[in-house]
C-alpha cells in the first residue's frame, strides 16, 4: 500500500533509501513531500569526520537542522547575502537546532574525529526530493560517487532546482 498524505508513517530506525550527498554525507528520507501532503521532506543526515556539503543557498526551500548525535559546525551568512561573504561559524552540539530560511547562504561540517548525525526538515521538500533522486544515486563503479562524480552532477543539475552553489565548504 502506498503510503499518502492523509495516511500516518511509521519509519523503524535503518529504513529508507540512504542517498550520497556532496562531502561524503549520506542522507536518508524518512517522510517524503507526497507522505507530507507537499509540505516538507524530513530526511535523516549521516555525516562523517570531515563531512559536509560546499557552501551554497536555497531559492525554493527553508531547511531546519536539528543534531540528533554528535557535534555539528554550521557557517550561515546574513540574510540577502547572496555571495556567502558574512558567513560565521556555530558550533552545535547534540540538541541544537538552526533555521536557514530559502536564500539564505549557509553549509555545515563536522569538524570533530567522531560521526554526527542530523535531522533535517526541508519545505516544500520535493524539489530537494527530485534534486537528492539526480546527485544521490551510487557512481559508476556501484557505490560511493567519486568527488568528481559528485562535483559533475552537482553542477548539472543545482542550477535548475534553484540551488547556487558558492564555493566549497569554508569550515
Amino acid at each position: 500500500m502506498a503510503e499518502s498524505a492523509n495516511r500516518p508513517k511509521f519509519v523503524k530506525p535503518g529504513v529508507g533509501q540512504a542517498l550520497h550527498s556532496p562531502g561524503g554525507d549520506r542522507i536518508t528520507p524518512k517522510v517524503g513531500s507526497a507522505e507530507s501532503g507537499g509540505a516538507f521532506q524530513l530526511t535523516e543526515d549521516e555525516l562523517a569526520p570531515g563531512g559536509g556539503p560546499p557552501l551554497h543557498v536555497h531559492a525554493r526551500e527553508d531547511e531546519t537542522f536539528y543534531v540528533l548525535e554528535g557535534e555539528v559546525t554550521f557557517f550561515v551568512c546574513e540574510p540577502g547575502d547572496a555571495r556567502g561573504t558574512t558567513g560565521k561559524p556555530v558550533v552545535a552540539p547534540k540538541g541544537s537546532t538552526l533555521f536557514g530560511p530559502r536564500g539564505t547562504a549557509h553549509t555545515f561540517r563536522n569538524r570533530t574525529d567522531k560521526p554526527a548525525k542530523l535531522l533535517i526538515i526541508i519545505s516544500p521538500g520535493a524539489n530537494f526530493e527530485a534534486f537528492f533522486q539526480k546527485i544521490g544515486v551510487p557512481g559508476a563503479a556501484g557505490g560511493e560517487p567519486t568527488e568528481a562524480e559528485m562535483i559533475q552532477r552537482l553542477k548539472d543539475n543545482a542550477p535548475s532546482h534553484g540551488i547556487t552553489i558558492l564555493g566549497p565548504n569554508p569550515l
